[in-house]
């Protein structure tokens, strides 16, 4: 039997790592060619940077080139996406109202008692801002703006509004079983809930350090998402 020859040994192995080293530049290129064409996962990057971006520093503070670092896209990419740091925001403002509206629309408020209908509203509302403390902050940073750019959408707009219904169904009955008073204004109520909500949880470490100067660690989330139910009921009750 012959020995085969060393120089096509060597032959065949320099085409086998070649063959092998084009298979793996044609699989990076088609990851990277799916990746280059698909559009949607880099919006959703962008917007979970936006919104990372626009919770640490504001509106005002909010640099494109940060939020295009944190994407792992251009500057130009972000803006070929949206026009401006505005419409940006504002893209963000709906993504966030329309979450926390559909949370609490999920609520089956007509089949509550109203007392328990509003603490899980309440609850909920609560919930959202500690789970996502970033819809707390830009909604306390879009006040600042007047709402500006919320206002730019309209399906928000429905949201609130048949949210709004239904908690003014809730604190009307309420009222005609004699458990709220009837000085309850049903957008004054939703105004108060929103800011002592949105400001507990903004301002968690003001309260860890309060509660650590006053001996109060034991008082976690827990203890102020009850403490600020209670507290707006009470305001409400007959």
């Amino acid at each position: 039997m012959t020995a085969p020859d060393q120089s096509d040994i060597g032959q065949s192995n320099s085409k086998d790592r070649l063959e092998g080293a084009l298979a793996k530049q044609t699989t990076k290129r088609q990851l990277l060619g799916r990746e280059r064409y698909d559009p949607a996962s880099k919006i959703l990057r962008v917007m979970a940077a936006a919104r990372e971006e626009f919770a640490l520093s504001g509106f005002e503070g909010a640099k494109v080139e940060h939020i295009a670092r944190r994407a792992g896209v251009t500057k130009q990419l972000v803006y070929f996406y949206f026009a401006s740091k505005d419409e940006l925001y504002s893209e963000v403002l709906r993504d966030i109202a329309k979450g926390t509206y559909e949370k609490l629309l999920a609520i089956d408020y007509d089949s509550l008692q109203p007392v328990d209908a509003v603490r899980q509203y309440i609850g909920a509302l609560y919930d959202r801002y500690s789970t996502d403390q970033a819809t707390a902050i830009v909604t306390i940073d879009q006040s600042l703006h007047d709402g500006a750019q919320i206002g730019r959408a309209p399906e928000v707009a429905v949201l609130c509004n048949t949210l709004s219904q239904k908690i003014d169904s809730v604190l009307n009955r309420g009222k005609d079983a004699g458990l709220f008073g009837p000085h309850v204004d049903t957008a004054a109520l939703e105004f108060m809930i929103l800011i002592i909500v949105s400001g507990s949880v903004s301002s968690r470490r003001m309260l860890t350090r309060y509660n650590e100067h006053f001996g109060l660690e034991e008082r976690g989330t827990a203890f102020w998402r009850e403490y600020a139910i209670d507290f707006i009921l009470r305001s409400i009750s007959r």
